[in-house]
């Protein structure tokens, strides 16, 4: 009778069974270890188990259909139209300042950069394009428009200011000062309210320009208040030096420094800066601005006409007015009435 082999391990290149026992069953085989890749499968042999016969060596299938992972060609990702923040500034207004044309400069709301600016120099603002002409009667029209549309707002910081001037008349009157001293320090603080009124309506004036109605707290969100009232009390000396010298430099200071304010509640100028750049665009509009001087101090002269009721509207649409002329004159945006 045939004897039965015995269960034996096989060995790892998949041959026959091992006979024996003992070190005879880890013995290695002929020229294992004579160089060569231990692993390596028998010459004739079909793939080993860890061979990936495959063109990347994924999946181990070939023929029509098999995907070879690593050798397909990848599709190039989709075009994404990049979204500028220039708000329609024209590239070579872009060039001219020193602004990158592929990203725009998203600013402060406000307009162009003042006259005179240098390249590179800060921007702030919409950057709508370039300056056109002032039509001084549209920028009337513009601030009557503006002013009936958003009446209540308008009547309620103008009569701010009338509250203002009777509060000075009635510490006057009350407390009767006799010495020079009390009498400048408080005229001082009506002026200083005075000027802080006066640039809460020009930051108004600038939301109406960008096409927002403003509600009354919406007046005091000017940038800064020091700026504003070093700017106005630089223009305030110079105005009355000029008129006791002379009267007409006073007015000429005055016509120059016409859009100060605008500057430092628009684009955060400096008191310098402001009036600088404030004369500079008047110089470069002289006979438009010296027209919609006149006719803001006509309106005016009306409102004053009138019991100084009339100024409740006069003062909105002058500032108003400027306004219009602001932007416009600078490039900056002007909502549609």
């Amino acid at each position: 009778m045939a004897d039965t082999p015995s269960s034996a391990p096989k060995d790892p290149a998949g041959g026959t069974p091992q006979q024996g026992g003992g070190s005879e069953q880890f013995a290695a085989q002929p020229g294992q270890h004579e160089g060569g890749d231990p692993y390596a499968p028998p010459s004739g042999a079909g793939h080993a188990r860890h061979e990936m016969p495959g063109g990347a060596g994924y999946p181990q299938f070939e023929g029509p259909g098999a995907a070879q992972y690593g050798t397909e060609p990848l599709e190039p990702p989709p075009a994404v139209a990049t979204q500028h923040a220039s708000y329609g500034m024209p590239p070579q207004t872009q060039q001219q300042y020193g602004m990158p044309q592929e990203y725009g400069v998203p600013q402060q709301p406000g307009t162009m950069p003042p006259p005179g600016a240098a390249p590179g120099q800060p921007v702030y603002g919409y950057q709508l394009g370039t300056p056109t002409g002032l039509d001084v009667g549209h920028a009337l029209s513009y601030g009557l428009e503006k002013f009936r549309a958003n009446l209540a707002p308008w009547l309620g910081i103008t009569a701010l200011g009338v509250i203002i001037y009777l509060v000075f008349v009635l510490v006057v009157q009350t407390f009767e000062p006799n010495s020079l001293l009390p009498l400048v320090l408080l005229f001082l603080a009506v002026m200083a309210a005075l000027w802080l009124l006066q640039a809460a309506m020009v930051r108004g004036a600038l939301y109406e320009t960008d096409g927002v109605k403003p509600v009354f707290g919406s007046y005091f969100k000017f940038v800064n208040a020091g700026n504003v009232l070093l700017t106005a009390l630089l223009a305030f000396l110079g105005t009355w030096i000029g008129l006791a010298l002379c009267v007409l430099p006073g007015l000429v200071v005055g016509v120059l420094c016409m859009f100060a304010l605008h500057f430092v509640v628009d684009q955060d100028l400096g008191p310098f800066d402001a009036i600088k750049s404030s004369a500079t665009l008047v110089v470069g509009n002289i006979w438009p601005v010296v027209l919609l001087t006149l006719s803001v101090a006509v309106i005016t002269f009306l409102g004053l006409l009138l019991c100084g009721i009339g100024l409740l509207a006069a003062g909105p649409i002058s500032i108003l007015a400027v306004t219009y002329a602001y932007r416009t004159l600078t490039g900056g945006r002007v909502a549609a009435v």
